[in-house]
């Protein structure tokens, strides 16, 4: 019997310490998820409600404390919540932001597990996915890009204009096509009328944006500046393209649009120039840059070829101002504005006209 009694304490002994071990080791059991739903892109200035959901999975009781980091960019001041989790169960934390500069940051959150003794403790940094933030948009002068050919018809949101849609009848006149012939008004009225067509004249913008920056505020001036005339294009029905670090064909549409702001919202500073495309035929090449290397005023020219017009944007010292705004006078040349301007006459020669907005300068156009 007395053996049997130190064997049942021995074994009390031992499942008392794999208890014990199982308790300590617990917050390294749990298997965690984390997504966030409700931050959808947006402008600076955008408010919203966001929301992160962490599901944990413990097969042991635990203590947790879930906490999201704050975020200047997007606004995000911290949020926290606690309790006791067994099994599986979800974790939802709201998270109000207001967006306040471009860029895409990451949504960061910390999450304590702690074994109910106090035994074990273990803390997880997660990323629930990341906000993009577009540029910010303020009233800039307006920019037309030149026409590179003709169309008959009224403008549509989508697409090329019906030849055949009329803006009116009149009575036909010798010399005017058969097609737009309107046959039930001419059978109603008895003699021929055709259709009247509004006529127009369409051409299509391309935008590159140097992604050398020698100042902190270049990129967002850019950036802010392409996203204004992208958006006027696709207000006027006309195609654009973007160069941005990636290269962006031309195109027209909400998706098309969506895919360009989130490519200037993506954008970082580069130590080289960001040589420009070819321009597709016929198109406006809008250039923009700071520091107007040689190679990326050579890579302009040669771009420029196909063009029916082109303007290059310089910003000296990396920034304009924008409407209400005062600045200082901004005196002597820099290297790229000097490079710029010993080739002026070359890239006239090119189509391609220099436009010098300097840093205590309203933009423009």
């Amino acid at each position: 019997m007395e053996g049997l009694g130190g064997f049942v304490e021995a074994a009390l002994a031992l499942l008392s310490l794999a208890l014990l071990l199982a308790l300590w080791r617990a917050p390294w059991f749990a298997q965690l998820r984390v997504k966030a739903h409700g931050l959808a892109p947006g402008f600076p200035g955008q408010e919203g409600e966001g929301q992160v959901e962490v599901e944990v999975w413990a097969p042991l009781p635990l203590y947790v404390h879930l906490e999201t980091l704050p975020s200047a960019p997007l606004g995000l001041k911290p949020q926290s919540l606690s309790g006791v989790v067994w099994g599986r169960m979800r974790l939802p934390l709201s998270l109000p932001y207001r967006y306040r500069r471009r860029g895409e940051y990451p949504l960061n959150l910390t999450l304590l597990l702690r074994s109910p003794l106090g035994l074990g403790e273990r803390l997880v940094r997660l990323e629930a996915g990341k906000a993009l933030v577009y540029p910010s948009l303020r009233p800039l002068p307006p920019f037309e890009p030149a026409p590179s050919f003709f169309l008959e018809g009224r403008t549509e949101a989508f697409g090329l204009p019906d030849p055949l849609e009329a803006k009116g009848l009149r009575p036909y006149q010798p010399g005017d096509p058969l097609r737009l012939l309107a046959k039930k008004a001419s059978q109603r009225l008895g003699r021929p009328f055709v259709r009247e067509v509004e006529k127009s004249l369409l051409g299509s913008l391309f935008l590159h944006l140097d992604t050398q920056s020698l100042h902190p505020a270049y990129l967002d001036h850019g950036a802010s500046l392409a996203a204004w005339l992208l958006l006027l294009a696709e207000k006027s029905g006309v195609p654009y393209g973007l160069s941005a670090g990636e290269v962006l064909p031309l195109g027209r549409g909400r998706s098309h649009l969506t895919k360009a702001l989130s490519l200037l919202a993506r954008l970082e500073p580069t130590q080289a120039p960001s040589l420009p495309p070819k321009a597709p035929p016929g198109s406006t090449y809008f250039l923009i840059t700071q520091a107007a290397e040689e190679a990326f005023l050579r890579a302009a020219l040669r771009g420029a070829a196909r063009a029916r017009q082109g303007v290059l944007l310089l910003l000296p010292e990396g920034y304009f101002l924008y409407p209400g705004e005062k600045g200082r006078l901004a005196l002597g040349k820099t290297p790229g504005l000097e490079r710029a301007l010993a080739m002026r006459g070359l890239l006239l020669a090119h189509g391609l006209e220099l436009k010098v907005v300097r840093g205590h300068q309203p933009l423009t156009l």
